[in-house]
């Protein structure tokens, strides 16, 4: 058999071997079928085992192997060699899970032994005319490489960089498609595709392959991607390919013929098999096209009556001329509603869905066709819903733009009245949810006024040096779809690069919002109105900003939960100093609690600022209940520390078992004096006291400070034991604080005191003459007559410590 199968792998040798094979030392890995002498060279690559001197008859005439594939370490990574002869060409294409290659000449093969043998499920090889087919299943994932090898073609389940891809070009209306080696070996045959029937012309060569890019439909034909050759599915017979001069052609015969190409141009091209013809003519012409086609709708028969009315739709469309477009559509199917599964109705569909923009799923999720025309038009469908409703994701606006980006070009070469609905949005869309990819497909576009304003979006995207001049010479159209896309444009570049104040670029959008609504760039408007604030640190106007846009969009979809994060941190840092601001923005944060509803990451920023704002407004009731509600979403030290700001609340008010709930458990009597037991902290213990005092019981609250060093807790102890009129104990507590003016070097001392350490020099002294405490009004006048004078109360200190003043009498 000439058929040979080589298997390597990484496991051990397998697969039968005839005596031709042997005694042959073959690499490791490696398996032939039947005779392998063609395949193996007079030379060994590096590492390789040579053949045995005493090999078989057959394979006595081969001195060394080399192998014909690269070799591979994958498990299963497997090769057919097919030996189709010296320099013969081929065209090969996949479809599923099988391979079909057409050769030139009659190659009988053997492929009996190959049944079922895997990875290959099957092997099928037929001699069809002059030329030979061989059918080849291989799994659907699996890639493939095709060489010339030793008087043959090998079929490798390896990914290779290949020979290279044909280069498509165009001359005259025909188009070319060029090899990457000139041969003379090429052949153009005709063929039926042995799947579905469809005429095939397939041009053979020895390297060049069409890839996926290049697979498109047109009038009439479809080119495949292939592996090797050219491959091209003909439904019209006008079509021919030809070569010459090293290059296939294809191109239309016959007199009068259409070129393939709507404009001739090659940017034009990626027509679908939609056949619905958009391409440009004279005005003239199209108004007498869509002229003669209502004639012939109106006048024609019962059977022959839709087929005219889609020709009249189709002229609707070339006019630019939605509503029109979508009636005839209408009527068209509502007597024949079968039609709804031409390709054409379906295309129409599209295009009157976009001309009078209004969504329609149905079409959108529409995959029939893979040319870019068929692309761009299911990307403009997705357009019309995701430009009206905010809750489309930017990853479903970025899958539009690259859907329109692909199909571009060939707005060029639509009719002019459609062009020029068209490629404006179209452009603007692929500038402003593309990426640079899809850019590209813009950039290389003509300049005129239908893309100059999605040119000055691009050059803002890029930070241009021009952009400012194109968007202001746009601002001054007189147009109301140009100037407000414009104005948004200039706003954007000038936050972006710091060319204006914020806050008057946010107050500029406000101004303009009508304008932007009018052009559908409001709710745009209205996120960049937010930025623009937030950079500013004008947090009510964006906070405002962000109830505007809630309103008319709904509080799911604006503005985003990052944009609203960083408007609540930010008013929450800060308090109003005035009443009359800390007003305004408590209205406003009580809505944006409501509407933050479900994101306790923001809500609990909100009731923080909405509790301070109460407690400049002094509403201490409201400050509690805003506190309250924030409580709910905190835990640890923050939830501890709003608990006693609403215990402190409780207690202003008058709600003393309120402010005790509010506190933390109290510990047992004694429990803090255990080895590890909890000591409350001064803030509870003040509480407590207070609470205590406001219940009539001192006893209970020196008991909740006693043993308290802190500044407050010192003070409030003296408080109560001077209205106990406990001198003695007032003034031991009071040194206490004392001794920050007695300790290191503020004992030597000599600058004035301060007013408030005056004062607590001159209670200690009143406190300690009520108390008859001699030694304390002595100590007192030694250690601060010098820093008590030119004080205001120096004198009154002298009379208490200088002994010119009676002591005061115990009751005071």
């Amino acid at each position: 058999m000439a058929l040979l199968l080589m298997a390597f792998a990484e496991t051990a040798l397998a697969g039968p071997s005839v005596s031709s094979a042997k005694e042959l030392a073959l690499p490791q890995g490696w398996s032939f079928l039947n005779d392998p002498s063609p395949l193996l060279s007079s030379r060994v690559s590096k590492g390789n085992n040579q053949v045995s001197k005493d090999a078989g008859e057959k394979g006595a005439g081969v001195a060394k192997i080399a192998l014909p594939l690269s070799s591979s370490t994958h498990e299963d990574a497997t090769g057919l060699w097919l030996p189709l002869g010296e320099r013969t060409p081929i065209a090969a294409f996949r479809k599923g899970t099988r391979l079909v290659l057409v050769a030139g000449g009659r190659h009988p093969l053997d492929t009996a032994a190959l049944a079922g043998i895997a990875p290959f499920g099957a092997v099928q090889s037929q001699i069809v005319g002059t030329t030979t087919l061989v059918r080849i299943s291989c799994p659907i994932d699996a890639a493939l490489t095709l060489k010339p090898v030793a008087g043959g073609w090998t079929v490798s389940l390896e990914p290779s960089g290949g020979s290279g891809t044909m280069q498509l070009g165009q001359e005259g209306q025909a188009l070319t498609f060029t090899p990457p080696q000139v041969s003379d070996a090429m052949q153009v045959l005709t063929f039926q595709d042995p799947d579905s029937g469809r005429r095939l012309l397939l041009g053979l060569a020895q390297a060049g392959s069409v890839s996926d890019a290049m697979a498109r439909r047109g009038d009439g034909f479809e080119i495949r991607s292939s592996l090797v050759g050219v491959v091209i599915a003909a439904d019209s017979d006008a079509l021919e390919l030809r070569q010459a001069s090293g290059k296939f052609f294809l191109d239309r015969i016959g007199p009068g013929s259409m070129p393939l190409l709507s404009q001739g141009k090659m940017a034009a091209y990626g027509a679908s098999m939609a056949g619905v013809r958009l391409g440009e003519t004279s005005p003239e012409a199209l108004q007498s096209a869509a002229y003669h086609a209502w004639i012939a709708a109106a006048t024609s028969t019962a059977g022959q009556r839709f087929d005219a009315r889609i020709r009249l739709a189709q002229e609707m469309a070339r006019l630019g001329n939605g509503p029109e477009l979508a009636q005839i559509l209408q009527t068209a199917l509502e007597d024949q509603p079968e039609g709804i599964a031409r390709p054409d109705v379906k295309r129409l569909q599209q295009i009157a869905a976009v001309l009078n923009a209004r969504s329609a799923e149905d079409l959108q999720n529409a995959e029939e066709g893979s040319a870019p025309e068929d692309q761009f038009w299911r990307g403009m469908v997705r357009t019309v819903l995701s430009g009206r409703e905010g809750s489309v994701s930017d990853q479903e606006r970025a899958k539009a733009a690259k859907l329109i980006a692909a199909g571009l070009p060939s707005v060029v070469s639509y009719a002019q009245p459609l062009r020029h609905r068209l490629l404006s949005p179209a452009a603007e869309w692929v500038v402003r949810y593309g990426d640079d990819g899809d850019r590209v497909a813009f950039r290389s576009m003509p300049e005129n006024s239908e893309t100059a304003l999605a040119r000055a979006l691009l050059a803002a995207h890029d930070h241009a040096s021009d952009a400012g001049e194109r968007l202001e010479t746009l601002s001054r159209s007189a147009s109301p779809m140009v100037w407000p896309v414009a104005r948004e444009a200039a706003l954007r570049l000038a936050l972006e690069t710091g060319q204006m104040p914020p806050k008057t670029i946010g107050e500029r959008l406000d101004a303009l919002m009508p304008a932007f609504r009018m052009a559908g760039r409001e709710q745009a408007a209205r996120l960049l109105s937010v930025d623009a604030f937030v950079k500013a640190g004008e947090w009510r106007k964006a906070l405002q900003a962000i109830q505007d846009g809630q309103q008319l969009y709904g509080a799911t979809t604006f503005p985003g939960r990052k944009r609203f994060s960083v408007v609540a941190e930010g008013i929450a840092s800060y308090s109003p100093d005035k009443a009359d601001d800390a007003l305004a923005e408590a209205d406003l944060l009580k809505k944006a609690v409501l509407a933050a509803t479900g994101d306790s990451g923001i809500q609990l920023n909100l009731l923080k600022a909405l509790a301070s704002r109460y407690a400049v407004l002094g509403l201490p009731t409201a400050q509690r209940e805003a506190l309250q509600a924030l409580w709910k979403f905190q835990q640890g030290d923050e939830a501890e520390k709003t608990n006693l700001q609403i215990a402190r609340l409780n207690l202003k008010t008058g709600n003393l078992d309120a402010a005790l709930r509010a506190l933390p458990p109290e510990a047992p009597a004694g429990i803090s004096a255990l080895p590890g037991g909890h000591s409350e902290s001064s803030e509870v213990a003040l509480i407590r006291a207070k609470i205590a005092l406001a219940q009539h019981n001192p006893q209970k609250a020196l008991g909740y400070l006693q043993s308290r060093a802190e500044p407050e807790a010192l003070q409030m102890q003296a408080d109560i034991l001077e209205q106990q009129k406990n001198w003695d104990g007032a003034v031991a507590v009071l040194k206490n604080l004392l001794q920050p003016l007695l300790s290191g070097q503020n004992v030597a001392q000599s600058s004035p005191l301060t007013s408030t350490e005056s004062d607590l020099v001159l209670r200690i002294g009143a406190d300690a003459s009520r108390a008859h405490d001699d030694a304390t009004l002595a100590a007192l006048g030694k250690q601060f007559a010098a820093r008590m004078s030119g004080q205001p109360s120096a004198a009154m200190f002298q009379l208490l410590t200088g002994g010119k003043l009676s002591s005061l009498p115990a009751g005071g």
